[in-house]
């Protein structure tokens, strides 16, 4: 037909065919030529013109016509693009000469040429686009403004990328040719529904082009014993035998080649000495003398072995594209043999064969062609949908209009529901317009409608697209759900861009858009400066090093992170994405922030809905706070590791994977071999590299590093098939984004794009007031005594006195705290310990034996477990560990009595709970151990001591057991550590006093171990 869809007249000359020419050509290809040539005619214009879609199926003809109109078309520079070598170098024989020769016809023949470097002189020029790939943008450019005809042998495989860069702005003619109508990508081409030509498989069959196969299925040795069978009963015909590894081709091989002449094709028997098993297919594969031919896709198209009559199918194919492919290499009309395919244990093929033909035959009319070629325009369809609605509606409570891409006004209409946005540093060739005009291109190739906006008020550039996806709830029917997706794009000052994007695409290391990395952490939580002051909330962290025993990964989640005990784990984690409130000088919350670290991402986490205005001014607020030199300041971010510059000549030691992301299993193919990789953190070694199967020596993986930005880069030898529809087309970049870390021999990791090293608190020096140990750590000058002793021994004697401790102990000095049952006590009557203990109502003295404690302190909010230790350092004492082992260690193997919630469990020591104090024998004791009773003193010449013990204890129970009571454990250390002389040393870092960094560790041993259990540490020392 005619570019206005007027049926031409059959008779070519008028088109300049030769006679000769003319008959040689098939009705099919003669309707083909017919349409390009009629396209090829029609003007150009300021804009590029709709392509022309020729679809013969496999066996039609494809490079008679290819060559036919690349000789005949008025255009003086064509360009031929095909996706394979193989392929390409067969055709480029065809144009320059041999389809001709065979036609008979002596007609005017232009030149033919395969180098596309030096493209001065008029003719045709054959190539793949893996060469055009090779070129630089300068040579794509002028080749792309050379041309005045492109056609695309477009076979079955996928678009290439430089398709886009050859297209955008191109006025050349584009002529696709395919097998392959139906795919859904077709409109990457841009087709005219009225200038192209569909010839389907039925109209082949009516013209005795092709045949029919006949479909059989069954077992492997039936499948086997039957194609024996066939080619015995046909001793001129040949059997092609598809499998799907390296291992089914050996074993059919090996199967055959006992019974008739057999070859085996695949890359895997390189340096076999067998001739009958090649890596490649042969160039005469035709003539040869082989009956049965088995490979891996290597004679799936682009093939011609007119005699191979019998396809034997040993798995179910993966797509509809790739079956109609691999059938129609022996659908091919030979004689009158009628082709049969075999398939071992599936009738799977045959069902999409047969949605095949039912498609190829809703092309018959040509309606049906017009209907489908138009809905490869998927931007059309939309436009259509758009359509379809009222100018005005109602909709949930409120009266509405219909959205309207070309009089969308965002300045005065768009709402973002929430800022989200992603901060990256850019190169200096980075435009925003042109990145714009790329993400719009790159939306229009996906056959979005799509649209760029530029804001009249702010300096925000907004680019819209409206897309269809399939929804995923169907397999067999088609159904598209729309979608409105924005991209805003914001240039700041020192080289950043910031990019909202609804779908949550990351566009960092970006070469097309010259988008570099994203910001670094210290700069992105700067945006928790904006208050004055800083509460984290919530966190999710990644292990920088090894961790067998221990989470690879943590999320952690309260009411305060800088209140979590036992910090120092933190060094060997990164920080990945963090949640905060920022506080007003009052302590009220002022704002809330999430800082996504590995993606660069802000997100306002309080405020909704903003207008682009509002954007635009949220923008400029953090702008300002990324240009200050203020740093946040929390306990929690401080502890997490810090990155370290890159050394390229670090060596790997292991990697690991985090694919636990996927939905499930990737199935992964190379060179041949198919596996499986799991959903889950995957361990390997390197050593020189790795392999993703253990088995296949094709799938090794290589790092190299590099000085700048993304610093990892990952390799392979061989192209890995995956599904990527939801990925990176590139495997090695879809792992390097699944990189949970590298470790490298040297101790540094590489993680979430940064290297690291595990440093510890103490390595750099830290100062306490600013640490998770303020608080924790407490002097008391009543602890810094001569004389003073843990319990009043005297030569060996504890002393007593009028039922009070001796008052040159730690013991009275804890015990002061029951003078609260005396209202007209004062805050020194109650002695040092009453501002961390508070009002108590019961205090029990529990030492001796198998003690739970040396007090045991209650309130209704708290209960305090106190160990006392009195050392001889009444002078200088310093802040070893040696004062703080043996009392913190009985503190911690007292926790189960602390935090249990088992009512029955009674303290070790409990007969001796029911005597005096010391012991019964003791020359100087006190008549019990319960030092105050309900807010009273307890005097057990009046009640007993059972009852009133065993009360006690039943309020402890029930206070252990409630977790809205706090659990404390008080480690009182006189005389033996001085808490200045701590803060002194942990100041010096790894300088410090050896001693003084023991008790560090053993501090963090201790917080840790009291923080998992939801319990508290404090120690007091002396000055």
């Amino acid at each position: 037909m005619s570019n206005d869809g007027v049926a031409i007249s059959t008779d070519g000359a008028a088109l300049g065919f030769d006679e000769k020419l003319w008959n040689f050509l098939r009705t099919c290809q003669r309707e083909s030529v017919k349409s390009a040539i009629l396209y090829s005619q029609t003007p150009s214009s300021a804009s590029p013109v709709q392509s022309c879609l020729i679809s013969l199926p496999t066996g039609a003809g494809k490079s008679g016509v290819i060559t036919v109109l690349s000789h005949l078309v008025k255009q003086k520079k064509v360009l031929v693009l095909c996706h394979r070598r193989a392929v390409c170098n067969q055709l480029k024989s065809d144009i320059a000469g041999k389809f001709l020769d065979r036609s008979g016809t002596s007609i005017p023949r232009k030149n033919v040429y395969s180098d596309v470097n030096s493209i001065a002189a008029d003719g045709i020029y054959v190539t793949t686009f893996q060469m055009l790939m090779s070129l630089d943008a300068a040579s794509l450019i002028l080749l792309k403004t050379s041309f005045d005809l492109i056609i695309v042998d477009e076979g079955h495989s996928e678009p290439s990328p430089v398709w886009r860069t050859l297209v955008r702005g191109s006025l050349a003619h584009k002529i696709v040719i395919t097998a392959t109508p139906y795919r859904n990508d077709l409109f990457q081409f841009d087709v005219s529904p009225t200038s192209s030509y569909v010839y389907t498989f039925a109209q082949a069959l009516e013209d005795h082009i092709l045949s029919e196969p006949s479909w059989e299925s069954g077992s492997e040795q039936d499948c086997v014993q039957k194609t024996l069978d066939f080619l015995q009963s046909n001793p001129d015909l040949k059997c092609i035998v598809k499998c799907k590894t390296f291992e089914d081709v050996d074993r059919y091989f090996t199967k055959f080649s006992a019974y008739v002449p057999t070859l085996a094709i695949h890359e895997r028997f390189v340096n076999d000495p067998r001739h009958d098993v090649k890596t490649s297919v042969p160039k005469n594969i035709s003539k040869e003398n082989y009956k049965v031919l088995v490979h891996q896709h290597k004679l799936d198209e682009g093939i011609d072995i007119p005699d191979a009559k019998l396809l034997l199918l040993t798995y179910p194919v993966g797509s509809g594209r790739e079956l109609v492919q691999t059938v129609g290499r022996v659908v091919r009309r030979y004689q009158e043999f009628t082709p049969l395919v075999l398939e071992v244990a599936t009738s799977s093929n045959f069902s999409m064969w047969s949605s095949y033909r039912a498609f190829d035959l809703s092309l018959r009319s040509q309606q049906g062609v017009e209907k489908f070629l138009a809905s490869l325009n998927t931007a059309r369809l939309i436009e259509l949908y758009l359509d379809a609605f009222p100018s005005h509606s109602y909709h949930e409570n409120r009266f509405v209009e219909k959205f309207d891409l070309n009089d969308f006004d965002p300045d005065a209409v768009l709402s973002i529901p929430t800022a989200s946005v992603c901060f990256f540093n850019f190169k200096s060739e980075f435009v925003i317009e042109k990145a714009a005009d790329t993400l719009y291109w790159r939306a229009a190739n996906q056959g979005e409608l799509s649209k760029v906006y530029k804001s009249n008020s702010t300096k925000i550039i907004l680019v819209l697209s409206i897309s269809f996806r399939k929804s995923r709830f169907l397999v067999n029917e088609l159904f598209f759900e729309p979608s409105l997706e924005l991209t805003l794009v914001r240039q700041l000052e020192n080289s950043v861009v910031a990019v909202f994007d609804s779908r949550g695409r990351s566009f960092a290391f970006d070469s097309e858009l010259h988008i570099d990395s994203p910001l670094k952490q210290e700069q992105l939580l700067k945006v928790m400066t904006l208050g004055a002051a800083v509460r984290p909330k919530e966190a999710s962290t990644r292990s920088i090093s090894s961790a067998y025993k221990r989470p690879e990964s943590m999320h952690i989640k309260g009411k305060n992170l800088d209140n979590l005990g036992g910090q120092q784990q933190f060094s060997s984690y990164r920080m990945s994405t963090i949640k905060c409130d920022t506080l007003d000088s009052l302590g009220e919350k002022s704002g809330s922030y999430y800082v996504g670290v590995d993606a660069g991402r802000i997100s306002d986490q309080k405020d909704r809905n903003f207008s682009l205005a509002d954007l635009d001014e949220w923008f400029e607020i953090i702008q300002e706070c990324l240009n200050s030199n203020a740093e946040v300041d929390s306990r929690v971010m401080r502890a997490f590791a810090k990155p370290i510059a890159v050394d390229t000549s670090m060596v790997a030691d292991s990697l690991i994977l985090d694919l636990t992301s996927e939905q499930s299993p990737i199935e992964v193919s190379v060179n041949g071999h198919a596996f499986t990789i799991d959903n889950d953190f995957i361990f390997y070694n390197y050593k020189s590299g790795f392999l993703l199967s253990s088995k296949i020596p094709e799938s090794k993986i290589t790092i190299s590093l590099k000085v700048e930005a993304p610093y990892v880069e990952l390799h392979s030898a061989y192209s890995i098939d995956f599904p990527s529809s939801d990925h990176e087309a590139d495997f090695c970049k879809f792992l390097t984004s699944r990189l949970h870390k590298i470790l490298f021999q040297n101790g540094v990791a590489y993680s979430g794009g940064r290297f690291f090293e595990t440093t510890l608190p103490t390595q750099n020096g830290f100062s306490i007031a600013n640490s998770e140990l303020a608080g924790v750590v407490i002097p008391f000058s009543e602890l810094l005594k001569p004389g003073l002793t843990e319990k009043g021994d005297r030569d060996g004697v504890i002393k007593t006195s009028n039922d009070e401790f001796s008052s040159d102990s730690v013991f009275y000095l804890i015990d002061k705290l029951k003078n609260c049952s005396n209202p007209s006590s004062t805050v020194t009557d109650l002695g040092p310990f009453y501002p961390y203990a508070g009002a108590v109502d019961y205090i029990l003295c529990a030492d001796m034996g198998t003690e739970p404690a040396d007090f045991i302190l209650m309130s209704p909010e708290k209960v305090i477990y106190v160990h006392v230790k009195c050392g001889e350092s009444s002078q200088r004492p310093q802040s070893s560990a040696g004062a703080l082992a043996e009392v913190g260690s009985q503190a911690t193997k007292n926790l189960e009595m602390l935090i249990t919630r088992d009512m029955n469990l009674k303290a070790g020591n409990w007969s001796q709970l029911l005597s005096e104090w010391p012991t019964a024998n003791s020359p100087n004791k006190l008549p019990n151990r319960i030092r105050l009773f309900d807010k009273a003193r307890f005097d057990s010449s009046i009640t007993p001591v059972e009852p009133a013990l065993e009360r006690l204890w039943s309020i402890l129970a029930m206070r252990r057991r409630n977790i809205g009571v706090r659990k404390e454990i008080w480690i009182v250390a006189a005389n033996s550590f001085s808490v200045s002389d701590f803060e002194n040393q942990m100041a010096l870092g790894a300088k410090a006093r050896p001693e003084s960094l023991q008790a560090y560790q053993l501090l963090q041993g201790w917080i840790s171990a009291a923080a998992d259990l939801d319990a508290e540490l404090k120690i007091f020392g002396s000055p």
